[in-house]
């Protein structure tokens, strides 16, 4: 199982990648009595800041599985690594400046004889409304890898429904508050959701979830005096994005809890996208899937012959990154002879541009806090 709003954060955090620097720009200012530009040189830069944080968590049993860890208050210590992306590129995609860097983090899970220790790794984005300044609103979402030492073990560790493998996602966003005492101290206050679990690649899976309140403090190394930038947009001047897209994708799903069997899943997904803003564009689309769990139970003799094969209709909004595309998607089921869970569900992709006309990424599947898979994928674009 998986939280869906986690899934959305950790891909959300992921699309800060797109993100890359060119070595310098222009900023041209028009005079009030000349139609002539005069052209002024603003480097591109990356101020790092380092940081601690401290987070203090709640920890929700979203299922009855993993009940047991209601009332418990997981408690993480985090460093952090940020560099601002101030460069020509990044203010065109977006009109903002927004952070990306990376995170390690020790959670302690309160319980520890069944849930454990977290190690956790990975990268952060942060988009503050506005450019920066003395005072911020902003939202942060983070996403990578976690180690935890107790997984479910049916002989020596049964009472952990919340997790069957050591390697886990690690998903969080949040939203908060900067201030700047200074160039170069600043204090962040946010509140976020955070998600443990492996995207039903193995069972039990029920996840570690957690609202939490953190307090974290940061130096900027060399900062700089933050600027907008007056040069041509060129935006205005092209035409909105339209594109198919075709692609090719296979995962791996686990059977439900005991079964300890997993199966892939693959198939065909066409989508048209249309851009209606500088960072946004609507999609739908349609979808071709092969469920391997239910040609497993057909092989077994647990449910009558029938087609594993299962068709979708797809409608969304895609998040335009540069290079890379943040996709959420709802689908509804058209055709599906072998039912499980629920008739809608909802994909969440990212996905980038490695070649002219083509992509690769990975998706997630989900039915509201159900995980069905995690999938990678090939597109074609055009």
């Amino acid at each position: 199982m998986k939280n869906k709003t986690l899934i959305i954060c950790c891909l959300i955090v992921l699309a800060g990648f797109t993100y890359s620097q060119s070595n310098s720009d222009s900023l041209y200012i028009s005079s009030q009595d000349s139609i002539s530009f005069t052209e002024i040189n603003i480097p591109d830069a990356t101020p790092l800041t380092a940081g601690f944080n401290f987070i203090y968590g709640f920890a929700v049993p979203h299922a009855k599985e993993v009940v047991n860890i209601r009332g418990t208050h997981p408690i993480g210590y985090e460093l952090n690594f940020d560099y601002l992306l101030y460069t020509r590129e990044v203010w065109d995609d977006c009109h903002c400046y927004p952070r990306l860097g990376f995170h390690l983090a020790f959670y302690d899970f309160d319980i520890n004889e069944i849930f454990g220790y977290g190690f956790e790794g990975g990268i952060d984005f942060t988009y503050f409304f506005g450019l920066l300044s003395k005072f911020n609103f902003l939202v942060k979402g983070k996403a990578g890898l976690s180690y935890l030492t107790k997984p479910y073990d049916k002989e020596n560790h049964p009472n952990n429904m919340s997790y069957s493998t050591h390697l886990n996602y690690l998903l969080s966003v949040g939203g908060g508050i900067r201030y700047a005492f200074s160039d170069n101290v600043e204090a962040q206050f946010l509140v976020s959701m955070n998600h443990n679990s492996n995207a039903a690649i193995t069972e039990p899976n029920g996840g570690i979830n957690y609202p939490a309140l953190s307090f974290a403090v940061g130096y900027t190394f060399e900062p700089i005096e933050i600027k907008p930038r007056t040069h041509p947009d060129p935006y205005l001047n092209a035409k909105n994005k339209k594109r198919w897209d075709i692609s090719l994708f296979w995962g791996i799903s686990a059977m439900p809890f005991p079964d300890e069997s997993q199966m892939p899943m693959f198939g065909i997904n066409v989508v048209r996208s249309w851009q209606v803003m500088r960072f946004g564009a609507v999609t739908a689309g349609a979808e071709v899937e092969m469920n391997g769990r239910a040609r497993l139970r057909v092989q077994r003799g647990t449910i009558e012959d029938q087609s594993p094969w299962r068709g979708s209709i797809q409608g969304g909004w895609e998040f335009l990154m540069g290079k890379t595309i943040f996709s959420i998607q709802l689908g509804l089921y058209v055709y599906r002879p072998y039912k499980e869970k629920d008739d809608f569900y909802q994909r969440f992709g990212l996905v980038h541009r490695i070649f002219d006309h083509f992509y690769a990424g990975i998706n997630f599947k989900s039915y509201r806090h159900w995980a069905d898979h995690l999938d990678f994928r090939l597109i074609f674009s055009f």
